[in-house]
């Protein structure tokens, strides 16, 4: 028979935990309307969209293939999880599911590397839940960055304790929530106890930061803010810079590839910031952190800091003369990535030594250029005469396989060395050439 969406109040699904931190998911929400209907999950997506897929795809990918491929982002803050959310309004009992994605924050968050392509799961989480009906899967375990659960303090898993197989998917034709996707034994079980372990407290906090911006999704607002202004607002902000790079490692280049990007930087590393500075995820999001000042570190590790921040340009230029004026030849480019700077500023601070450097360049590749061409003409005039030896004629072609060089490169040079080598072979040995005396 074939699967048919339901229609009365009394089948309509209903979201859990909006306007909380374990908001559900959306692609949980597929998974329960499916259960709820008796039918198998790919069967509701094939009726849902009247057996097309939403999306122009190429001919040797079927209908089905394509609704799966795209449905890892139905939960993500881009145009692919309105496609999804337009069918599953008639399946949910509420007109605020936009809380179950993370489309408030489109525009605002990077897009790569924010959503799991594999399931992960707290069985902890899972045992207080009834398995049935009652169960969901959390918005918060399909972020890639959140690696421990904030409610017990353990290391998300991964492998199924029965069957032990790594990477389930995040859909499948018989997929259930809370089940194994093989097996399709409940993961929130006592079984699965040997297998927990502690989760660090950097990742804890950073779970929990994301956890509370997750309870905004039904009320932020992302209008007339976008990712390239905040990031800037957010590097203006005193301490920020000093946190990523003694906390974070970030280099001064990441601060550069990070502004070029129209959305912010990964959500673990401003989930780190949010942690660190003790405000609200939201804000630093939107831009609107204020100033701090770490704790727990010592004055001279912070001036240590800032110290790098503001560059000592003298310290700078007598290492970039040691690699000017060094036995090894570095190049422009070479020498600014040594030093950590970028080659215009190099430029500003240094334009005597960066002349130098260039026009030490430019002699060095003059040498040797003329010692390349020395030798191929050395190659050219032995293999003349190899082939005048073996009472061959030299051809142009004969002879740049030989002596393995290119004749468009340096023509003139080359064409007055096989001259001279034929009026040395014609003189000493009466030599005439076949070609001409053939025709």
């Amino acid at each position: 028979m074939r699967a048919t969406i339901p229609s009365r109040k009394f089948d309509l699904v209903e979201p859990v935990g909006i306007g909380t931190g374990l908001v559900e998911a959306s692609s949980s929400l597929w998974k329960r309307a499916a259960e709820r209907a008796s039918v198998s999950f790919g069967d509701l997506v094939r009726c849902a969209f009247d057996q097309e897929a939403p999306i122009d795809y190429p001919h040797e990918v079927t209908g089905q293939l394509a609704l799966y491929r795209r449905f890892l982002g139905v939960d993500g803050p881009t145009a692919v999880a309105n496609v999804y959310l337009a069918p599953l309004r008639r399946l949910v009992a509420s007109d605020r599911i936009e809380a179950c994605t993370l489309l408030p924050f489109a525009g605002l968050l990077c897009e790569k590397r924010l959503l799991r392509r594999y399931r992960v799961w707290c069985p902890l989480c899972l045992a207080s839940m009834p398995s049935g009906p009652g169960a969901y899967e959390p918005l918060l375990w399909r972020l890639r960055d959140v690696t421990a659960c904030p409610v017990h303090n353990v290391a998300l898993v991964t492998v199924c304790h029965a069957c032990k197989v790594p990477q389930q998917e995040i859909i499948g034709y018989l997929v259930r929530v809370g089940c194994c996707n093989r097996c399709g034994v409940w993961l929130g079980t006592e079984d699965a106890a040997p297998g927990f372990r502690r989760a660090d407290q950097s990742d804890v906090n950073v779970s929990r930061a994301i956890m509370d911006l997750l309870a905004w999704t039904a009320e932020f607002k992302h209008h007339a803010h976008d990712g390239y202004s905040t990031w800037r607002k957010l590097l203006a902000v005193e301490g920020l810079r000093d946190f990523l790079v003694s906390r974070l490692g970030m280099s001064f280049r990441a601060f550069a590839e990070c502004g070029n990007r129209l959305g912010l930087p990964r959500l673990g590393v401003l989930a780190a910031v949010a942690s660190a500075s003790h405000q609200p995820l939201q804000r630093v999001i939107l831009g609107q952190l204020a100033p701090w000042k770490e704790s727990g570190k010592s004055s001279s590790k912070k001036n240590a800091v800032r110290q790098r921040l503001r560059r000592d340009w003298t310290l700078i230029e007598r290492d970039f003369d040691k690699l000017a004026n060094g036995r090894k030849f570095v190049n422009l480019r070479n020498a600014c990535n040594k030093l950590d700077i970028s080659m215009g500023s190099a430029r500003i601070h240094f334009p005597t030594t960066v002349a130098r450097i260039v026009e030490r360049g430019s002699a060095l590749k003059s040498k040797r250029g003329a010692e390349r061409l020395a030798a191929g003409l050395t190659r050219v005039r032995k293999s003349f005469r190899k082939l005048i030896a073996a009472g061959e004629y030299p051809s142009l072609p004969k002879i740049a396989k030989i002596a393995r060089v290119n004749f468009r490169n340096h023509s003139e040079e080359f064409r007055v060395v096989i001259n001279e080598e034929w009026l040395r072979a014609e003189g000493s040995q009466n030599l005439k050439r076949r070609r001409r005396a053939s025709s």
